[in-house]
């Protein structure tokens, strides 16, 4: 069945016997970690304990699955449910975990984890239909997640902050939730005795592991910051983002761009807007810019040509990320000339 990442760790707290096989999967390779972490300590205290925990990686697996049967159904000499983690996992164990799960009579828990499952892989559309499967996206956040999770680790470490001063943690942060823990706690041991965060503690202690944002490179692309753009673009597609999925994303910072522009007109003040929109304080300024340098007729020019661009990515021997480079160029042109 389909689970969100907060119901897991929900069911961490008291995991369910029933459950044999939990599959972690998505873009956001921190999360999968963190959350695949609390389910082996969940059932066997910790990923050091050698009797209880087992991890194999997909590409040493044999073709029938033969070592994930073996360790799933193997008992620890001390006793107690055993954890086995496939990392990697691909649909090659399928038929495997057709076979042996219904069957089973094991109380031992697999855990898969995998960046390149889709929703529409047999394994998911097979294990979503099952009580004893519980199949849980991990996906980037949103950057209007972000505050709230950084507020969070930091209330857990005690420490206290006003709200200019988190939205300049924000800035720093990345949809990795390991890499944010990790500066979290970078900044708990430079805070020392004190308890309340100010600006410049986060300048000094906290890296800037924001990295390639998508945000970025909409932004770029709508001020006419053409080298940056075309820099950003290249930056993603290395990490591995699809040329579909940034035109996407540019569609909707364009459609929202357009509908504040509506809004505007109709007598709304800017500062509601943004409000409603989410926006960082540190993205007001360059949004409301681009309101202003654009006019309607532009706006719905860009997105005809942003959609059109989206159907030539998914078309079939079309070279995506070239039509999309090339759309990111025009666009990121006409707004140069507009700031002129």
């Amino acid at each position: 069945m389909n689970f969100k990442p907060a119901q897991l760790e929900s069911f961490c707290k008291s995991p369910d016997p029933a459950v044999k096989c939990i599959v972690l999967y998505g873009n956001n390779e921190g999360e999968i970690s963190m959350l695949c972490k609390k389910c082996v300590e969940a059932v066997c205290g910790s990923t050091d304990d050698a009797f209880h925990y087992c991890t194999l990686q997909m590409e040493d697996i044999s073709k029938d699955g033969g070592e994930v049967y073996a360790e799933f159904h193997s008992q620890s000499l001390m006793g107690g449910r055993r954890v086995i983690v496939v990392q990697n996992a691909d649909n090659n164990l399928t038929p495997l975990l057709k076979k042996m799960l219904p069957e089973t009579a094991s109380e031992n828990l697999l855990i898969l984890t995998s960046t390149t499952f889709k929703k529409t892989s047999a394994l998911l559309v097979w294990g979503k239909e099952r009580s004893d499967i519980l199949l849980v996206g991990c996906y980037e956040d949103r950057e209007t997640d972000i505050p709230a999770d950084a507020a969070a680790m930091l209330q857990a470490k005690g420490l206290k902050i006003d709200n200019a001063t988190l939205q300049v943690l924000c800035a720093r942060l990345s949809p990795d939730k390991r890499l944010n823990q990790s500066e979290i706690d970078k900044l708990e041991m430079y805070m020392g005795e004190r308890k309340i965060v100010e600006i410049a503690d986060v300048q000094n202690a906290v890296s800037d592991v924001a990295g390639a944002n998508i945000d970025d490179l909409c932004y770029y692309v709508a001020g006419g910051k053409i080298m940056k753009a075309d820099k950003m673009y290249n930056r993603l597609l290395k990490e591995g983002e699809e040329a579909a999925t940034l035109v996407r994303q540019m569609e909707y910072h364009f459609g929202r761009l357009l509908e504040c522009m509506v809004l505007l007109d109709a007598g709304k003040k800017f500062d509601e807007i943004a409000r409603d929109f989410n926006l960082m304080f540190y993205r007001k300024d360059d949004f409301y810019k681009q309101v202003k340098s654009w006019n309607k007729e532009q706006l719905l020019s860009a997105l005809k040509m942003l959609y059109e661009c989206e159907r030539d990515c998914k078309t079939t021997n079309m070279p995506a990320e070239e039509c999309a480079g090339y759309a990111i160029l025009r666009l990121a042109k006409f707004a140069a000339k507009n700031n002129r």
